[in-house]
């Protein structure tokens, strides 16, 4: 897909500029005919280019825009001035070794060029021929496209100009607006893909230590050395050239800020010929997308979206109504990757993971269905579906999140019987076929009080029974987001366990549970509850002790038992630090925790 990637939305208006930029046409209304300009890989040309309103002579705009006259492309621009330039068509043509890309585009009009800015800009549409990395034919159509506010001056300083050693700029903005009512790519073979109408706002990037057009044409003649197998990947000036590649386009991460936009109505029907078995038919892989958002269009007004997802392929498919993300960034990792690539003879530190965990923010997964074909003939089609699945990151300390929620709301999923799996076959002759299950995690650490709180910690089926779970942890410090793993696991096994509350409800699974255990018994269920509530009354009695805990946590789940709804424990250290790891290991009598902890159980 090196080639698609080539002609993104608005390709041909940046052409269209740097073409203006680098010949020289005819004056306020003259044009000039079968222009043809190359630059390294890409070729640009014109039948024909038109030129109204300029504020300078004729001869003045020809030197002004004549790449021979001595004149930096930057103080070209800063004078270029003309009411409007206009191109009836207009040539692309990218070579990338054996293939080559063609993109014509129709009706391209500029309006208002001046200042090195060009306020308006527009294309009718065009279309594209050309051959896929696989060698197969490619074809496209694009549709009309517009643009606002582009800064011809900024995006050619960006390319050509870089700053001084040690010195830094602030981005400034390449494109205010652009917009492009849809294209079509015929991959041949491949598969096809279409994209509808596509917005994107408020561009912007700085410039570097290396021009962006340098860097360019150093990672492709490296991607073309070890496309043609030149130097082998141990030989260390090839090692240095790929570490300085990599220096470089990291370095670009934040220098460019993409803004704001959409992409809607997204079609692709993608083949994978080695995927198909030996003489059979390729199975294509259709995915649809309603729309894609980004910045300020996605539903947080920052980070990204995918709306409206629909996919199918080897007889199975399935749809997302969205999965989202806002507030993650690879900051982290970029920032430990220069560290570490900067560093005479050194890769990537891989030891010291936590440096290479991005900021996660909030990721969110809503409305995910999948139905799959039977796993063997005969049997049921696989349908799985997940209401919601969220993760929320707190602060990051050290690459681990001090907060951290977890949801996972309505996980549907078959039970499947098989040899080995006894418990598949208990759950199906209890009636359950399918699971339905829902689960909470909600961390948060207080570093004033070296404290954390199990806000919540859940696990629940639907009609079946639901645990949950909170708590505090103290002694935690922050050595337990060390870097030093010897460290940060002294630091966990000093925590110390002050209060936890359990919650057990029942929504039938007990009953289940004993029904099942009466059937296979040969007892009518009633008889085995009975015979399961005197078991936990007199078995727990005995296993426990005569202690006011023992007796109240035995009274309680006798009448869980007998009477299955909600049982409660909450149990507090008597310590004021709390109950620690030694605390247990000193214990010879399991019976003995009981003494170091207030309890109270019910049973509703």
């Amino acid at each position: 897909m090196t080639a698609l990637r080539l002609h993104r939305p608005f390709g041909a208006a940046l052409a269209l500029v740097t073409l203006t930029l680098s010949q020289p046409l005819a004056a306020a209304d003259f044009q000039l005919d079968n222009v043809r300009m190359e630059f390294g890989l890409v070729t640009l040309s014109a039948p024909k280019l038109e030129v109204k309103g300029s504020a300078l002579e004729r001869e003045a705009f020809r030197s002004l825009l004549d790449i021979n006259s001595g004149e930096t492309a930057l103080a070209r621009i800063d004078r270029l001035s003309a009411a409007e330039i206009r191109a009836p068509e207009l040539v692309v043509e990218v070579a990338q070794g054996q293939q080559k890309q063609i993109t014509t585009y129709r009706d391209v009009r500029f309006s208002d060029i001046r200042d090195g800015q060009i306020a308006r800009g527009e294309s009718a549409g065009g279309s594209i021929a050309g051959q896929t990395p696989e060698g197969g034919k490619l074809s496209g159509t694009l549709l009309g496209m517009r643009f606002e506010g582009f800064d011809m001056r900024q995006t050619a300083r960006v390319l050509v100009d870089r700053v001084p050693e040690g010195q830094t700029e602030p981005l400034r903005p390449l494109l205010r607006r652009a917009e492009q009512d849809g294209y079509t790519i015929d991959m041949g073979a491949a598969g096809k893909m279409g994209f509808g109408r596509t917005t994107s706002r408020d561009m912007a990037a700085a410039v570097g230590p290396e021009p962006l057009g340098d860097l360019l044409t150093r990672a492709m003649a490296l991607s073309e050395q070890s496309a043609a197998g030149g130097a082998a990947k141990d030989d260390p000036v090839r090692r240095e050239a790929e570490k300085r590649m990599g220096i470089a386009l990291l370095d670009f991460y934040d220098r460019v800020e993409i803004g704001s936009g959409e992409i809607r109505d997204m079609v692709m029907t993608v083949v994978d010929p080695k995927a198909a078995k030996p003489g059979a038919k390729p199975d294509p892989v259709e995915i649809r997308i309603s729309r894609i958002a980004y910045g300020q269009d996605a539903p947080e007004k920052s980070g990204f979206a995918i709306e409206g997802l629909k996919f199918a392929g080897g007889g199975a498919r399935g749809s997302v109504d969205s999965i989202s993300y806002v507030g993650f960034s690879y900051g982290p990792v970029v920032k430990a990757l220069l560290e570490d690539l900067g560093r005479p003879g050194s890769g990537p530190d891989m030891d010291d993971w936590r440096r290479y965990v991005p900021t996660l923010g909030t990721m969110r997964v809503v409305g995910l269905s999948v139905d799959a074909p039977p796993a063997k003939p005969g049997a049921a089609p696989v349908k799985v579906a997940l209401g919601t699945f969220e993760m929320k990151a707190g602060e990051q300390f050290n690459g681990i999140p001090t907060s951290l929620s977890l949801t996972l709301d309505k996980l549907v999923a078959p039970i499947t019987e098989g040899a080995g799996n006894p418990a598949a076959r208990d759950l199906i002759a209890m009636g359950i076929r399918s699971l339905d299950l829902s689960a909470k995690v909600d961390l948060a650490w207080d570093a004033a009080r070296n404290e954390l709180a199990i806000r919540q910690v859940s696990l629940g089926g639907d009609g079946l029974a639901r645990l949950n779970l909170s708590g505090t942890l103290g002694n935690v410090t922050k050595d337990l987001f060390s870097n030093d793993a010897a460290l940060a696991q002294v630091a966990a096994l000093g925590a110390t366990a002050r209060g936890l509350t359990a919650k057990l409800e029942n929504f039938g699974l007990v009953e289940k549970l004993i029904a099942n255990e009466a059937r296979k018994a040969g007892r009518k269920p009633e008889e085995m509850r009975q015979q399961f509530a005197l078991i936990a009354s007199l078995g727990l009695a005995s296993i426990l002790g005569p202690s006011d805990a023992a007796k109240a946590l035995t009274s309680a789940v006798s009448r869980f038992v007998a009477k299955p709804g909600t049982l409660t424990l909450d149990a507090k250290a008597k310590s004021a630090s709390g109950l620690g790891l030694a605390d247990v290991i000193t214990i010879t009598d399991p019976t003995e925790i009981l003494d170091k902890i207030d309890l109270k159980a019910d049973a509703q």
